[in-house]
């Protein structure tokens, strides 16, 4: 099969991305359903905010921790087999909560979600890596990052229409049952489709970087010498700004504002439709500067400002709110894209880009989990939302400064992989 499709260099490496895109895509679906399910559970006194951001929690940390091992698994394993295993288990664990929603109940099958979700990132970064050139994979890279704001979207639109009719344990029954049409079509296509592309002949390694990539204490001195050790924080502080804000997006116009549910997941839907442009303001500025660190520092930067709004006046005017919460979660989708994407794939060479991509994507959640269970004691203890958009506009002032600091070891590293 001949012909570009999607603007891959042919129909059949299209039709892989379009693949992977949806495989992605439908982990959002059952991911960020219970963020649109919080105003109900928060509004019913169906849980405590503290348990509410526990069941948050656990997924981040579940999620982020399971990267890790499911980046290392995905240089080793059957990749396509690791993204099937998780799409299938993550939706039968929404299914079942739909049937088993107590708290402990709740709790576990997100932890298992949490798990199971991890096994899809790395090994689609792999397929990228193996499968398209170098001028595919960067597109690749910045295409499949749209999975995030447009699955936000999509889960947002199906909790939506779910709640209006249905109670909220409807929306993991609906969600569920829809990642699970997407693992069988990941399943099915995935397999016919691999099969008639021949894998991108990389440069062979010098033969003493053949075993220097093998090992756990290699793979620490390339993640120091290349500057990647310095992005960590900066990893760990976007996957908070980006996720966090976003999953208290909805609970924050219903206390601030008065809006029921349903109002504030319309407010929270308009994110997504403005965060779309994120990864392509990314990729402009890049193609400028020509180093994702110091790409990143600026979003961070700019990120902070619009926080500082939001902290200064966003409880006056539900317009400038959203407006400001755009801005930042579009500014955090530019830096996930930069650090969390076209970073790992820079590691093609030393075969380890699944390895890298699941520490950072693991760093990024953790991070998250940690500290989103920390924001949701600060709303418990009655310092109010404030007192969160402080503690965000310092963290990105942080990341700033550690972006701006890694960007000299990142430019030699890209220089010399080059």
């Amino acid at each position: 099969m001949t012909g570009t499709f999607l603007g891959y260099q042919t129909k059949h490496h299209g039709s892989l991305f379009l693949l992977c895109w949806a495989a992605y895509f439908s982990t959002y679906l059952c991911r960020l359903n219970y963020s649109a399910a919080m105003p109900e559970l928060s509004g019913a006194d169906v849980f405590s905010s503290a348990q509410i951001a526990s069941v948050s929690s656990v997924f981040f940390i579940c999620y982020g921790v399971g990267q890790f091992f499911s980046g290392i698994l995905g240089d080793r394993l059957n990749t396509r087999h690791m993204i099937f295993l998780g799409l299938f288990v993550s939706s039968i664990s929404n299914i079942f909560i739909f049937f088993f929603h107590e708290f402990a109940a709740l709790l576990i099958l997100w932890a298992i979600n949490g798990i199971m979700q991890s096994l899809v990132w790395s090994p689609i970064l792999k397929i990228a890596s193996v499968y398209f050139d170098q001028a595919d994979k960067e597109k690749f890279g910045v295409d499949i990052s749209t999975t995030v704001p447009l699955g936000t979207l999509a889960s947002y639109g199906i909790s939506l229409i779910t709640l209006a009719f249905l109670p909220w344990n409807y929306v993991f029954l609906t969600c569920g049952l829809s990642e699970l049409a997407f693992a069988l079509i990941w399943l099915l296509g995935s397999k016919r489709l691999i099969s008639k592309i021949k894998p991108v002949t990389v440069p062979p390694l010098q033969p003493e970087n053949k075993t220097a990539v093998l090992g756990f204490r290699p793979t620490i001195k390339l993640i120091v010498s290349s500057g990647v050790l310095l992005m960590l924080i900066p990893i760990v502080i976007q996957g908070t700004l980006k996720d966090s804000v976003t999953q208290w997006v909805p609970t924050f116009f219903s206390s601030a504002f008065g809006s029921g549910t349903s109002m504030s997941l319309v407010l929270t839907m308009i994110l997504p439709i403005v965060n779309v442009t994120g990864a392509y303001f990314a990729k402009a500025l890049n193609r400028r500067l020509h180093n994702e660190a110091s790409t990143s520092a600026v979003f961070f930067a700019v990120s902070a400002c619009f926080l500082l709004i939001l902290r200064l006046f966003g409880s006056q005017s539900m317009i400038l709110a959203l407006l400001s919460m755009a801005g930042v979660t579009s500014c955090m989708f530019a830096v996930n894209v930069m650090l969390i994407t076209i970073v790992p794939l820079w590691f093609y060479k030393s075969g380890r880009v699944s390895t890298i991509g699941g520490l950072l994507n693991a760093l990024a959640y953790v991070g998250c989990g940690a500290l989103n269970l920390f924001a949701g004691s600060i709303l418990d203890s009655g310092a109010g939302w404030n007192s969160l958009f402080f503690l965000w506009i310092a963290l990105a002032v942080a990341a700033v400064l550690l972006s701006a600091a890694c960007t000299p070891l990142w430019k030699r590293y890209i220089e010399n992989i080059k």
